[in-house]
């Protein structure tokens, strides 16, 4: 018989028995020899792998991965990888880069490459990724801008200030900028200082025991004490406030009479609320005053009356503004107040120019702007938020999503999705004013967004992932580098 692991054999056996094991032995001997030399089974039949305990991936996925990526995406259950690498050519300045544009190379779909461009198994298992990198043309990157003549003021806690240093960097970082901050009296103010300076964001804090909308009042004030020479603008924004481009934003004030009392803003995107708090400036999207208007909103006779009005902060300033000077509203409707909540994905993937602001992207709905502008570190700010659309109809919107739509759309329709979810009674008429025109919703279309980007050295790494796939979370990696 067959010795069975572990059991010796006996020593005092028959002739017969000594040749059974004799058998044995050798037999061990030649399986296990076969099994050393004998090519392993193909990678299709390769089982699941459980890298950690905390997340599965799927049998089809042969690539070494980053499971330190995994983790900090909070990935659980994985269904498919594929990295891709992107060239970024600078054109000239002088010559024009549309937002939208058509490669002819697919971006997922294997099988519409050439067959001399295919990967080899060996290849597809040792990275995951696509062979040849494509290539997109970008706009030549404008100069860091010199911000000195607009001041911004912010009402927040020392907490939330903290959290919104990132993103100020994007924008307000080595712009020679200011931002003046009034904040609850907080311990940690030494810290969030700190951090601004390591940041190269000029930043003032003064602790204010006031309540918050006399404290938002009270940045006009604030502002207009600490005007300089070569000041032209006070802007009050919320901590929230994102501006996509300083020079695109110092470029648009550009247009205005600075030395005239001047009230710039955006209104709401929805008609209920601007019903509710009137035509103003809504406060997330930048309330843009010229020294002269600031001026004259810190006279104390008009700023001690405006500051006892029982009106929150914006509509404070507004109704201040229209109550003790000729001004009216200007409107700039690239300054984005953002009144959506949800699924915004329609607004920002309409590939039109891109806006100043947005706001409530960390409430009313979640996208992480300092992530989506991280690619701007390699090609500029004009690169975000461009489109170019795939030959397997795959639409990047840079820094945002990749997505294919259910129907066919036209790459040039000017249309903007409505994903958005309607709040106070607003209706598809509603947005027109400010969005139109407008297409209904695709609730068939496969969305990657973006949930994370790397910065690293010469190179940017964008994580785009569609979650709740068949088999799991799947995701795409982009890996940017300048031609």
């Amino acid at each position: 018989m067959l010795l069975k692991p572990g059991e010796r054999p006996s020593v005092g056996g028959s002739w017969a028995g000594k040749r059974l094991i004799r058998f044995g032995v050798a037999f061990l001997l030649v399986g296990a020899f076969t099994l050393f030399l004998w090519p392993p089974f193909p990678p299709s039949h390769i089982q699941a792998q459980t890298p950690s305990a905390n997340i599965s991936i799927a049998s089809g996925i042969h690539c070494e991965l980053d499971l330190g990526v995994l983790e900090r995406l909070q990935i659980n259950k994985l269904g498919s990888y594929l990295r891709r690498e992107v060239n970024a050519v600078t054109l000239a300045a002088n010559q024009e880069v549309p937002m939208k544009q058509r490669l002819d190379t697919p971006l997922m779909d294997r099988k519409m490459l050439d067959r001399n461009e295919q990967l080899t198994q060996e290849q597809s298992q040792a990275d995951c990724s696509m062979p040849h990198p494509f290539t997109v043309q970008v706009p030549l990157p404008p100069k860091t801008v010199d911000a000195s003549h607009i001041d911004f003021g912010v009402a927040t806690r020392a907490d939330r200030l903290n959290d919104s240093l990132d993103q100020f960097a994007h924008w307000a970082g080595y712009t020679r900028t200011r931002i003046f901050a009034l904040v609850e009296p907080d311990k940690r103010v030494p810290e969030v200082q700190a951090k601004a300076d390591s940041l190269g964001i000029n930043l003032y804090i003064t602790e204010s025991d006031e309540e918050y909308q006399s404290r938002y009042f009270s940045l006009v004030r604030h502002l207009a004490s600490h005007v300089r020479e070569q000041t032209r603008w006070s802007v009050v924004i919320d901590d929230d406030t994102f501006f996509m481009s300083m020079s695109s934003l110092v470029q648009a004030l550009d247009k205005y009479d600075h030395t005239q009392m001047v009230y710039v803003g955006g209104i709401s995107e929805s008609i209920p609320q601007i019903g509710a708090f009137g035509i103003m400036a809504f406060g997330g999207a930048g309330v843009f005053l010229s020294r002269p208007l600031v001026t004259e909103l810190s006279k104390p006779e008009i700023f001690e009356e405006c500051q006892n009005m029982e009106f929150t902060g914006d509509r404070r300033i507004s109704l201040c503004i229209y109550q003790y000077t000729p001004a009216k509203l200007t409107i700039d409707h690239r300054l984005r107040q953002l009144d959506m909540m949800g699924d915004v994905t329609g607004f920002f993937e309409t590939g039109r120019e891109p806006p100043l602001s947005v706001h409530h992207w960390k409430s009313w709905f979640h996208a992480d702007m300092p992530k989506v502008a991280s690619i701007s570190e390699l090609c500029g700010d004009t690169c975000l938020l461009r489109q170019w659309w795939f030959a397997d109809g795959w639409l990047l919107t840079n820094g945002f999503s990749v997505v294919k739509y259910s129907t066919d759309v036209d790459p040039f329709d000017k249309t903007m999705e409505l994903t958005w979810e309607s709040h106070n009674g607003a209706v598809h008429e509603s947005y027109l004013h400010e969005l139109g025109p407008l297409r209904p919703k695709d609730w068939n279309k496969i969305s990657y967004l973006l949930e994370d980007a790397v910065v690293e050295d010469d190179q940017v790494r964008q994580f785009y992932i569609h979650r709740g796939g068949k088999d799991g979370d799947e995701i795409l990696e982009l890996v940017w580098r300048n031609a």
